[in-house]
């Protein structure tokens, strides 16, 4: 089971959409699962959506809630029938199931109860697929934000994870290149800190205060080993969805006539 976790916007129902549409074509048997209840559309099939037991307009008129304290309270209440939820995917059979997750991944993280819904359903055959927001990514201190929120996602959840700089089709070359360089080289990351520092100093002094945060920050996951290892994906252009069937496929082996799909093998695929 490999969840689909970031922030809003960060490009999850696209790359569960894309990923299934582009696994059918390699014979892969991918399933999707929706487990935002507050999502409008979906344009994957999804074989379970959860809206179908939680629904959050249904909980805003029904406990006359805002859409904040909707989502929290809807999170609540798909995580209490987590057993519930367990029982109608148990029976699928397929390669690979890819779950969409909540928006807001504070929701899917940082609550016990989401954490109680990921062991449920999870069955000790779960990973994460963590997506960097590109333009987030595109300043030094947005790319240690993104990273230090990876790695708390990873330990909360405590699930092998594989970070991925999602639409990187919308970075210019030279960014991409820098933002590539980033997730492999830590000290050109933190030279690339120093020079925000220096520039912010001169902008505000909460500015230089921010990057001075952020290099702390840095070294404290340079001390702790954490690398991002980040790679590029693009669901528009089908780009990545290689890697993403590789790290699942080095997580829980070989998947049954799936043609392997390993991206070093996927041209000739094609």
């Amino acid at each position: 089971m490999l969840f689909v976790v970031g922030t809003a916007g960060a490009g999850k129902s696209s790359l569960v959409t894309a990923f299934q549409r582009w696994a059918r074509f390699l014979e892969v048997d991918v399933l999707a699962i929706n487990l935002d209840p507050g999502a409008e559309r979906v344009h994957y099939d999804a074989e379970y959506d959860v809206r179908d037991l939680v629904s959050l307009s249904d909980v805003m008129v029904e406990y006359d809630l805002g859409p904040n304290g909707a989502q929290i309270l809807a999170a609540d209440l798909v995580a209490a029938q987590a057993t519930e939820v367990f029982d109608e995917i148990e029976g699928l059979s397929c390669d690979l199931l890819i779950v969409d997750t909540p928006g807001q991944v504070e929701l899917f993280a940082f609550r016990e109860a989401s954490n109680h819904l990921v062991s449920v359903i999870g069955q000790g055959r779960a990973c994460l697929i963590f997506l960097f927001d590109p333009m987030l990514s595109r300043t030094p201190s947005g790319f240690v934000a993104q990273m230090l929120l990876s790695a708390i996602v990873h330990f909360r959840l405590g699930l092998p994870t594989a970070n991925f700089l999602s639409k990187s089709d919308l970075l210019e070359p030279e960014t991409l290149e820098k933002v590539m360089e980033w997730g492999d080289n830590l000290e050109a990351l933190e030279a690339a800190l120093y020079e925000e520092s220096a520039q912010q100093a001169l902008d505000s002094q909460s500015g230089s205060q921010r990057a001075e945060f952020a290099i702390g920050q840095l070294r404290m996951m340079q001390h702790a080993s954490i690398q991002p290892g980040l790679v590029p994906l693009s669901s528009e252009e089908e780009e990545g969805l290689a890697d993403v069937l590789t790290f699942a496929q080095s997580v829980f082996g070989g998947m049954a006539d799936a043609r392997d799909g390993f991206a070093g093998d996927i041209e000739h695929e094609r």
